[in-house]
């Protein structure tokens, strides 16, 4: 009766620590911050052509669907377009009508605009401004247990690491691993699914290599809690423990403080969830091993 309190007691705590069942990750990303984005491009002259974009703005400033983009042209306060790029990826320009602008740069928007103006006779040699005031096509998310979690604009290419420190690093009750989650390549309709696990070492001598790779456009970086273990009974010091790797019975007991005086070792049982859910108690020695949310459970001897 007494083994049954302490897991009743446990899972309670257990049950506190969790997020509610059922909570898609999707939800939880519609209901995170968004950042804003504000980029300023140099003024672009009028070109006989439409004028490349170097590989690393390419790889980093192109637009995208829900992007908002301010459209000046110098001297033409008349010309002035505030707009946001719709589904199909076009916007309506003053003068010129509609400009396909998806998977282009500012820049090279900067210069169809300038070219078409002058091509049309409307203005000669235009400058024209484009500023990204809104990016909401380049975004990435960090969620679970970060001190600032939420959606962030994607600026140039960022490492894992660096979108951890953006976030606010890591708390206290952060798992050892982390978890790319991404969609697949060139359908953002797709569901999100598992890229990679990536070992979270932050210490300079061991970090892991997986931390210094690009993330991508709508990756999602979480974080999970740390798993726990609970010690009970004839322990020095019960209660709730963070999960380690290769935990056995042996290190529980030293977590633990050690068996008291009335303890047995030879009376230790792990009350643990079987595939079905179902509780189970069983009888271990001081070699097994020990899985998140197992309780241990030290007996008392008999005399």
């Amino acid at each position: 009766m007494l083994a049954a309190a302490f897991v009743s007691q446990a899972r309670a705590q257990e049950n506190l620590s969790e997020s509610p069942a059922g909570l898609k990750l999707e939800s939880r990303l519609s209901k995170v911050p968004q950042s804003q984005l504000q980029i300023d491009k140099a003024v672009v002259p009028a070109p006989v052509t439409d004028v490349p974009a170097s590989p690393v703005e390419a790889a980093s400033d192109v637009i995208g669907e829900g992007d908002q983009l301010l459209i000046t042209v110098f001297g033409q306060p008349d010309l002035t377009a505030d707009v946001t790029v719709g589904e199909s990826g076009v916007i309506t320009l003053p003068l010129v009508g509609t400009v396909e602008v998806k998977g282009k740069t500012a820049t090279e928007i900067a210069a169809i605009f300038s070219r078409k103006l002058e091509q049309g006779q409307y203005i000669k040699n235009p400058k024209v401004s484009v500023k990204v005031l809104q990016q909401l096509s380049r975004t990435f998310s960090v969620l679970g247990e970060v001190l600032r979690p939420g959606r962030y604009p994607l600026q140039g290419q960022i490492s894992i690491l660096e979108a951890l420190s953006l976030a606010g690093g890591i708390s206290q009750r952060a798992e050892k691993n982390l978890h790319i989650l991404r969609r697949e390549p060139g359908n953002p309709a797709a569901e999100l699914q598992e890229y990679a696990t990536i070992k979270l070492e932050l210490d300079a001598a061991r970090m892991s290599a997986g931390l210094a790779q690009k993330i991508l456009p709508n990756d999602v970086i979480f974080v999970p809690q740390l798993k726990n273990f609970y010690v009970y009974g004839e322990v020095r010091r019960p209660g709730m423990y963070p999960m380690e790797e290769d935990l056995n019975v042996m290190r529980v007991l030293s977590i633990g403080g050690g068996i008291t005086e009335r303890g047995s070792v030879r009376r230790i049982s792990i009350h643990r969830k079987d595939s079905s859910g179902n509780l189970r108690e069983v009888s271990v020695g001081i070699t097994e091993s020990v899985l998140p949310g197992d309780v241990v459970f030290i007996n008392e001897r008999i005399f």
